[in-house]
């Protein structure tokens, strides 16, 4: 269950930071374009480690 809400997170961060680093590029607003870039590096990490988590609790049952 734990790595569905991560996952979900996960997947979340990279839409709402890819929309943050695009608006940031088409403004010229750099710190904007940086916080976004990091938002979806922080979506795809938790993504990961979801399906990461996931995969365990499978293995488990």
């Amino acid at each position: 269950m734990a790595g569905s809400k991560t996952q979900a997170k996960g997947k979340k961060n990279k839409a709402v930071g890819s929309v943050k680093k695009e608006v940031g590029r088409v403004t010229k607003n750099r710190s904007l374009e940086a916080k976004g870039a990091m938002q979806k590096t922080k979506g795809s990490v938790q993504d990961v480690a979801g399906k990461a988590a996931r995969k365990v609790t499978k293995k488990k049952k």
